[in-house]
């Protein structure tokens, strides 16, 4: 092989190799045809493929030497985090042939953010949430490790402490907060922490038309989520015998939906921190808590 093809990264082969896998039209097959796709896929996307369409298909095909390399580990990497298996279906599973799973299938084609460690996704994580507290991040590094170690009730675990972590601090703002905070004082300390969920999404709901669609959006479905989370890392069986670790494909998606739910709390947070009346567009003689409003101007306080 030739060095003087274009040197990728890890995460850039990564990408390339799952793509081939997602297409079935082309489909992947045998180890040396995934290597041949993903280098026809890398040509593409580099923008050499319309410069070289003349080009042999062994040419087409051939990669950096640290390129092939990388992607035989990530073959591997895929077998090891579930996502690829050996054959071409159960009446022919053994080698040559390589497909995805079926946790496979449905991780990489519905899942909104990629990663295949904990750098990955605080990475995805850090992306839309910038203000995920040191702590949190501590304990959600430790959920992906156990994770892809196949710890399943220990990824949980230490995914449902951060959930609970950030939900806590996304309740002191709401206490806090100079123009909302009479709503949440009542969410006691006592309360359990599905208590405080609940009570939480019921002290929101009148003043959800102040706030943004974008800190707003999906909240419920969020917090029933996070809520479920917590739920199942809080699940303490009376005997040994009855626990059972959730499907990888239940704790998966509850690694994709914190990422959502940090964003969203973080909107929240910056949201109830503002003065509500600034934020106000009302027609003249509208009322808002009771109050008949004298027309505000969009940017404008009270007149």
């Amino acid at each position: 092989m030739s060095s003087n093809h274009q040197e990728h990264s890890y995460g850039e082969l990564r990408e390339a190799v799952i793509a081939v896998m997602l297409d079935r039209g082309s489909g992947a097959g045998t180890f040396d045809r995934l290597m041949e796709r993903t280098a026809l896929q890398l040509r593409q996307r580099d923008g050499t493929a319309q410069r070289n369409r003349r080009s042999s298909r062994a040419s087409a095909a051939r990669l950096h030497p640290t390129d092939s390399e990388l992607i035989l580990e990530i073959v591997w990497d895929l077998f090891r985090q579930g996502i690829l298996t050996l054959g071409e279906n159960v009446s022919n599973p053994g080698v040559p042939r390589l497909r995805l799973t079926r946790f496979g299938e449905s991780a990489l084609r519905d899942g909104p953010y990629r990663f295949h460690d904990n750098t990955g996704f605080i990475r995805a994580l850090r992306s839309e949430a910038a203000d995920i507290s040191p702590a949190s991040v501590v304990y959600l590094r430790e959920a992906v490790t156990a994770f892809y170690a196949g710890c399943l009730l220990s990824a949980c675990a230490m995914l449902g402490i951060a959930a609970e972590s950030e939900f806590l601090r996304l309740l002191d703002f709401a206490k806090s907060s100079k123009t909302h905070g009479h709503r949440f004082s009542h969410i006691g300390d006592g309360l359990d922490i599905g208590a405080k969920i609940s009570r939480f999404q019921e002290a929101i709901k009148p003043v959800l038309n102040r706030l943004s669609r974008s800190a707003t959006d999906e909240m419920d479905n969020n917090l029933n989520t996070i809520q479920s989370v917590i739920q199942t890392a809080r699940n303490q069986p009376q005997e040994a015998s009855d626990a059972n670790p959730p499907p990888r494909e239940q704790v998966y998606l509850y690694l994709q939906r914190f990422i959502p739910f940090a964003a969203q709390s973080m909107r929240l947070r910056r949201e109830l921190s503002e003065p509500a009346y600034p934020r106000l567009v009302a027609e003249r003689g509208s009322v808002v808590d009771g109050t008949v409003m004298a027309g505000l101007v969009p940017g404008q306080g009270r007149p």
